[in-house]
Formats: structure tokens, C-alpha cells, sequence
């Protein structure tokens, strides 16, 4: 038994309409077995821009029907932007989906929905999602009594690397590790789910914004989720292409990137238009041949499937495997795409 996945960056569209947002990509995901990607912004009318929160999303419920267009299997919705017209509009994001039959992860109205994951059944195979986030606005997690997000609590350090007497303005070390209660939580999600299906995909919104940097956490979470039975990571919120490693022959991808995000905030560069879809094949191993399509992320137009005499895909390739260097990561151009391995 064997089946098609892919997956991609970060989504967050604000066009005015859904139809033909994702371009020629939409029939890549069309042709595999099961898919998701992360919605970076409810889609709802309704709401108020949550007080005290410097940047707010919000797309119109159009944008679903490029979603229809992709087929996705479902979509994570922990993520810090998720709430940021309120839990109404959260909920209009959560009922669209449902009345479209695109599962969801990662969010719901209380802490045991945000928990409960998704299951795709394909071709013979059970495949489950899980959803969590390290990126967590005030009030944004959710509780037992109170709707929100499925919170994993990581936390920050700041270490003197020399005397600051005789190094004054000397950058510190940064240290970062995830609350023990939540990665406990998360490997008994795991353990739990994965008694129902044949693989487990866990999803983390994680990182540091515009930063490629893999941070003690985010390998923390990611070693943590496979030892517990996970069979892959995906990770996103940086904006830009981050490494991929391997544990155990499970691949843990830090970020992606985006796929499809329409704003263009002040401190988005070039950079926050490199990204890749992920493929593979998904048997009861695991996922195999794992391979990479580089493209340019869409910006009030569509994500561009990039070919290989384009420019940005040799880019996008030097990045790769300048990111999977220290990780041992193995990331090879061939004719269709490009090979990511365990070295």
C-alpha cells in the first residue's frame, strides 16, 4: 500500500477572490493522495483586529474556493494569526471548512478539539495530522473552557558569552527549550493517535520570523515527536526557507516558507519568495523518496512552479543545501525536482 503526499509553505490569501489562486500549483496537489499546508489568517467578514497586536491578518471566505480548487486534504490552524479577528471569525474559518469537507488541525473551541486531530483515509492508509504552535499571542491558547489554539510553550534565554566588563555589547547566547507539561502532551497526542492510523504527520508553527536559524526548541520538538511515533515534522512562521534534517529516517522540516501570502509587510525581502513543495511517497514505513519543487511564493498572484533554467531555482537549491549542511542533510538536483536524503 503506497499513496502520494505534498504539502507546501504557508497560506494566507487576501485577494478578492479564491479562483485560480494558486495556478498551475493547484494541479500538483490535485494528482497526489492526500495534502496540507498551514492557513496563516481565518477567513470570516466578521470581527474586530485584536487589540494590542501589532500585525493582523484577515482573508476573505472567497479564499476557500482556491483551496476546493487544490483538493487539500486539510489544513493546521495553530498559528499566531488564526485569532486575530476573534473567535468568531476563527469559527467561520473552522464551519467553512467543515461544510467543504477540508479537514482541520490544530485550533477549535476548546483545548480538547485544538488537540483532536485530523484523519485522511486513502488507498488503504490511515494517515493522522497533528497541529501545535510556539508562537502564542496573549489569549491565543486554548484551555478546557476557552477556544483557541493547541499551545506548545517554548521558552527563551539570553547567555553571556564572555565578561560584558571586558566585552561590552558582546551578543549573547541563545538558549531555548519547550515547556515539559506541553512536549508531554504532544508525545501523548501522538501515542494516542497513533494507535488509529498507519502514519502520523505532526505540524509546529515554530522559529523565528525572517530567520533560517534552527533554534534548541524547535530540534527538541522535532526529536521528541519522532521517538514517540511520529513519522514526519513539518514546521513553519519564519517566512523564509529554513534546513531540513532527518531522525531516525523521519524528516523534520523546519520551514518552508510561504506558498501563497498576500501582504507585503516592511520587513519582507527577496527572501520571503523562495519556498518549495514537499513530495513524497507515503507507505507503512514512513515517507520515501523524498523530493523538493522549488517555486516562487505568490503575492496577490499565483505561486510559479519554477523550471530549472530559471535562475531562482538554482537559488532555491544552493540555499537547500546550505541550510542541511550541519544537519547532514543530503539535498541533490535531478531532472524532475530535487532529492532530499539522510546523509
Amino acid at each position: 500500500m503506497a499513496m502520494n503526499f505534498l504539502t507546501g509553505g504557508d497560506v494566507a490569501p487576501i485577494r478578492k477572490t479564491g479562483l485560480g489562486m494558486f495556478g498551475g500549483i493547484a494541479a500538483h496537489f490535485r494528482r497526489v493522495d492526500v495534502s496540507f499546508f498551514n492557513l496563516e489568517l481565518p477567513l470570516s467578514e466578521r470581527g474586530e483586529a485584536v487589540r494590542g497586536k501589532r500585525i493582523c491578518h484577515r482573508g476573505p471566505p472567497a479564499g476557500i474556493d482556491g483551496m476546493i480548487e487544490t483538493g487539500v486534504s486539510c489544513v493546521n490552524l495553530a498559528n499566531n494569526h488564526i485569532l486575530d479577528y476573534g473567535d468568531g471569525a476563527m469559527f467561520d474559518t473552522i464551519d467553512l471548512l467543515d461544510r467543504h469537507a477540508i479537514g482541520h488541525f490544530g485550533a477549535g473551541r476548546n483545548l480538547g478539539e485544538a488537540r483532536t486531530g485530523s484523519i485522511i483515509e486513502k488507498s488503504g492508509l490511515r494517515v493522522g495530522f497533528l497541529g501545535y504552535t510556539t508562537t502564542l499571542p496573549a489569549g491565543f491558547a486554548a484551555t478546557s473552557k476557552a477556544p483557541g489554539v493547541n499551545p506548545l510553550q517554548a521558552y527563551t534565554a539570553y547567555q553571556p558569552q564572555a565578561s560584558l566588563l571586558e566585552y561590552p555589547a558582546t551578543a549573547p547566547r541563545i538558549v531555548s527549550w519547550t515547556d515539559p507539561v506541553h512536549l508531554q502532551g504532544l508525545r501523548d497526542d501522538i501515542q494516542s493517535l497513533r494507535g488509529r492510523v498507519n502514519l502520523v504527520i505532526v505540524y509546529v508553527h515554530w522559529g523565528a520570523s525572517m530567520s533560517p536559524r534552527v533554534h534548541d526548541f524547535q530540534r527538541e520538538i522535532g526529536k521528541a515527536a519522532i521517538d514517540a511515533g511520529a513519522h514526519a515534522v513539518f514546521g513553519g512562521h519564519q517566512h523564509v526557507m529554513s534546513a531540513i534534517e532527518f531522525h531516525l529516517g523521519c524528516p523534520i522540516v523546519h520551514g518552508s516558507g510561504n506558498l501563497l501570502f498576500d501582504t507585503r509587510p516592511s520587513f519582507f525581502t527577496d527572501e520571503t519568495l523562495k519556498t518549495f513543495l514537499f513530495g513524497a511517497t507515503i507507505t507503512t514505513d514512513g515517507l520515501r523518496d523524498c523530493h523538493l519543487l522549488p517555486v516562487k511564493a505568490g503575492v496577490d498572484v499565483p505561486p510559479c512552479l519554477l523550471s530549472r533554467s530559471d535562475p531562482l531555482w538554482r537559488v532555491i537549491l544552493d540555499d537547500l543545501q546550505e541550510h542541511g549542511r550541519a544537519f547532514g542533510t543530503e539535498v541533490v538536483a535531478r531532472e524532475d525536482g530535487i532529492e532530499v536524503r539522510c546523509g
